[in-house]
């Protein structure tokens, strides 16, 4: 040691010497300040350390059995050294310190951080240090404290000192009092200007408890001034204290002649007081300072400690804690326990977290990282999976955010993990769900559309296979004696086609055909280990099935066929979505089978239908027609005898002829009206544009006799060009229209024919039915007798009346043959009535007109 170094080590020693500090009790002051340091820091052990000659003495320790070390252990001397704040992270990764005693032996330091105490003057006494046997980090606020606390100890140690400067000086003043009055009084100055200049507050009571000095701090902090204090009892000008632990402790001191420490809330000042009272023989001598600020940094930091203890213990996430500098990842307890960890059984290493990651994702994670660390993203997001302790994967949406410090480096990321896996199973069965109502959509319109069995099957093994991700999907018609044929097959590469094979199981009885029939699902996870009879195992494996889903499709109260999935490259656990699928898949067949069924019954009697209408047609054309000449003759012959016989033979004779003549006649009429009806479907016309108006003139001239005859008044709208058969429409006009004159009983006929079309203008017309869009509505409205409206539909039946042949002529067939020749037109013909109130006949025909130009 070089001579400049023993002088300051000496001046070093002789100041520690002056605080008389060495071996001392322990003072509460010194071991809240060492255990204030091991909490802010989170360390197991703090140290109050002097350094003398030959050792380091521990005025205050927290985890530490001994009380002092040799000086040559331990690190202290980096603090010597330096003068400075020293943090060592990790003492192993130091050479130099790795073989220090103190970091191979007790108590085996791992992470050191010392402040030096330095004295007012410049001397360093020794440190205040926290130590942990784990590596570690402070932070830059963990940093700032700790030298705060350690000013602290300093001001306890000055406090010391002049609390025994100021006890000598008082001895020595009284006991010179007398002997030397002015030198006494010097030393009154000397004190009142130390105590002026000291930082804490003071004041000195007499044994009657009385004020006998107040510095200017303690007027400050009191906010009473000194000609409002001295000679008073503190009793009485803080009456409020009286009962409350500065009551308390301040008798103590007196009656038990010890120094008192303590620390209490002041409500008058709304503030935390920090008191040193010592007791003297004359009364007591108390400092105190202000500590609010100082008991509100400790309580936020308490309040942060315990917010943060809640956060991870109430949190449901799992918390994670990337520390950039030493790589190392702070797991939650509730991170490991999502995964089924314990607490101690992952390490805080960055490849512990990477090795989770799913393969098949860890690319796209880091890349998210590396995003996020280049600041493309503000925030960290990601959903992947993570390997659990059992083997398996949970779903996470991981999120963090990096810390950058000063000089753009990232120092920390802190961030959470949430288990998602029941979100994301939700969100995989509601895409099953979709494609199942897809695939029932898709089938259903089929069904709807076409009715194509093969189709719909082909459809259905294929979009099956894509959804199960099976290997073989089939559909198997079942004949009665448990043979039967695959009619549709979806099968990957690789494994054998049986598309088209007629199959018998040898073990499939009748027995299971009656289960089936009966609705009974048949799921093997694998057929190795299934409970079956050997010859169906066999049966089995010649088509390289592990395991298969069978589900009938019935058709009505019969079992028509099986559909199946097999899985061939391994078992298989058929989940109830996919049992549940293939269930309402084979009930959807079963009734397109059944519908399909149905319409080539219905298809088979509509041909059976339209040829007997075409013979009944044929036959009554025939028929009328073959009945044309024969029945000329004999009216030919009746209307000879009548003309030649008439009055000739008796009254009898004569009616009888007239009988014969009329229902001759009659028969004419009936035969030609019967030829009329058949000739509408096959001897039409083809359809043309033609003018409605030109067609009612021609069947109203038709019918002018008859016009004159009843007077009748015919009106009309201006009615439209249409798409028609000339001759047939005006047919329908004419059988309307002399119809209502027919049926018009003892009064003027009124007739109007009108016509509309959808939003049209109807001219304060008043209609009950309303014309479609692509079509005219026409109506012919008498004033006649009416009709009841239960013979609506009646009257356009081929030969029905309702009334008989006296009293309104005609033959039945005249609204039957209207009824047809408007369906031929492609539309519809009803009417609306009520007795004595007239009737409206409709009927609407397509408007072709515009499309034909």
């Amino acid at each position: 040691m070089k001579a400049g170094q023993i002088d300051t080590e000496m001046a070093r020693l002789e100041a520690l010497r002056q605080y008389q500090i060495l071996d001392t009790e322990p003072e509460e002051a010194y071991d809240n300040l060492a255990q204030l340091a091991a909490f802010i820091c989170d360390t197991s052990i703090s140290l109050v350390n002097f350094i003398d000659e030959n050792r380091q003495w521990f005025k205050a320790k927290v985890g530490l059995d001994v009380s002092e070390m040799p000086r040559s252990v331990g690190l202290s001397y980096l603090c010597q050294e330096q003068r400075n704040v020293v943090v060592v992270p990790d003492t192993l990764a130091d050479e130099k310190l790795a073989n220090n005693p103190v970091v191979t032996g007790y108590p085996y330091v791992r992470f050191y951080a010392g402040v030096p105490l330095i004295t007012p003057k410049g001397d360093m006494l020794g440190t205040l240090c926290v130590i942990d046997q784990v590596p570690k980090e402070l932070s830059q606020k963990q940093v700032e404290a700790l030298l705060a606390l350690s000013r602290l100890v300093i001001d306890q140690l000055e406090l010391r000192r002049y609390v025994t400067e100021v006890s000598q000086v008082t001895e020595k003043l009284m006991a010179q009092e007398q002997a030397a009055r002015v030198q006494s009084e010097a030393a009154r100055t000397r004190i009142n200007n130390l105590l002026e200049s000291i930082t804490d507050g003071f004041f000195a009571l007499d044994k009657k408890s009385r004020f006998t000095y107040i510095n200017g701090q303690a007027e400050r902090l009191l906010r009473k001034k000194q000609n409002e204090l001295l000679g008073k009892n503190i009793w009485e000008v803080f009456p409020e204290i009286i009962g409350t632990t500065f009551y308390r402790e301040y008798h103590r001191a007196i009656l038990e002649q010890v120094s008192v420490e303590f620390e209490e809330f002041y409500p008058p000042l709304n503030c935390w007081l920090q008191v040193h009272a010592y007791p003297a023989k004359d009364g007591l001598s108390i400092y105190f300072q202000d500590i609010t600020e100082r008991r509100r940094t400790v309580e936020e930091l308490r309040e942060s400690e315990e917010r943060w203890q809640l956060a991870l213990h109430g949190n449901n996430d799992g918390i994670w804690d990337w520390n950039f500098k030493t790589n190392e990842v702070f797991f939650s307890t509730r991170w490991k326990e999502m995964l089924g960890y314990k607490d101690r059984e992952v390490s805080n290493g960055w490849d512990e977290w990477i090795k989770r990651i799913h393969p098949d994702e860890r690319d796209w994670v880091l890349q998210a990282f590396q995003d996020h660390f280049a600041k493309k993203t503000p925030f960290y997001v990601c959903e992947y999976q993570v390997q659990c302790q059992d083997g398996s994967y949970k779903w996470i949406l991981d999120r963090g955010q990096a810390l950058w410090d000063a000089l753009g480096d990232i120092v920390r990321m802190v961030g959470s993990y949430t288990d998602i896996t029941d979100r994301k199973r939700a969100d995989e069965e509601l895409k099953r769900q979709n494609l199942r109502s897809q695939l029932f959509a898709e089938i259903t319109l089929k069904i709807r559309e076409s009715l194509q069995i093969d189709e719909i099957l082909q459809t259905t093994v294929t979009e099956v296979q894509k959804l199960l991700q099976a290997d073989r999907v089939l559909i198997f018609r079942l004949e009665t004696d448990g043979s039967g044929t695959v009619v549709q097959e979806a099968v990957l590469p690789g494994w054998p086609v049986i598309l088209g094979e007629n199959i018998l199981d040898p073990c499939f009885k009748e027995e299971y055909i009656e289960r089936y029939r009966q609705g009974r699902v048949s799921a093997m996870e694998d057929i190795e280990a299934a409970h079956i009879q050997p010859c169906h195992r066999e049966f089995l494996q010649q088509f390289a099935v592990r395991a298969n889903l069978v589900v009938p499709i019935l058709v009505r109260d019969g079992i028509w066929g099986l559909l199946l999935a097999h899985q061939c490259a391994a078992p298989r656990k058929w989940n109830n979505f996919e049992t549940e699928l293939l269930k309402q898949l084979a009930n959807q067949i079963g009734i397109a089978l059944s519908q399909a069924q149905l319409l080539e019954k219905e298809t088979q009697q509509s041909q059976e239908l339209v040829r007997s209408n075409a013979e009944l047609e044929q036959f009554a054309y025939v028929a009328s027609h073959d009945l044309q000449e024969p029945l000329r003759m004999v009216t030919s012959y009746l209307q000879l005898l009548e003309r030649r016989y008439k009055n000739q033979l008796d009254a009898n004779a004569d009616q009888f002829i007239t009988y014969a003549v009329d229902g001759a006649r009659r028969m004419q009429t009936l035969i030609n009206d019967l030829l009329n009806y058949s000739r509408v479907s096959t001897r039409g016309q083809p359809f043309k544009l033609v003018d409605c108006d030109v067609i009612l003139q021609r069947a109203i001239a038709n019918l002018q006799i008859a016009i004159a005859d009843s007077q009748a008044i015919v009106t009309h709208d201006t009615l439209p060009e249409v798409m028609a058969d000339t001759t047939q429409l005006t047919q329908v006009f004419q059988n309307l229209i002399g119809n209502a004159i027919k049926f018009c009983q003892n009064q003027q006929p009124q007739i109007h024919i009108g016509v509309a079309k959808p939003n049209a203008n109807l001219d304060g017309e008043s209609l009950n039915s309303i014309p479609l869009a692509d079509e005219w509505l026409f109506w012919i409205r008498d004033n006649g007798i009416g009709l009841e409206s239960q013979y609506a539909e009646r009257i356009f039946i081929i030969f029905q009346r309702l009334h008989g042949r006296d009293k309104y002529p005609g033959t039945g067939i005249g609204l039957a043959i209207c009824k047809k020749i408007i369906e031929r037109h492609g539309g519809r013909i009803w009417v609306e009535s009520k007795p004595g109130q007239g009737s409206t006949f409709y009927f609407t025909i397509p408007d072709r007109a515009g499309k034909q130009s």
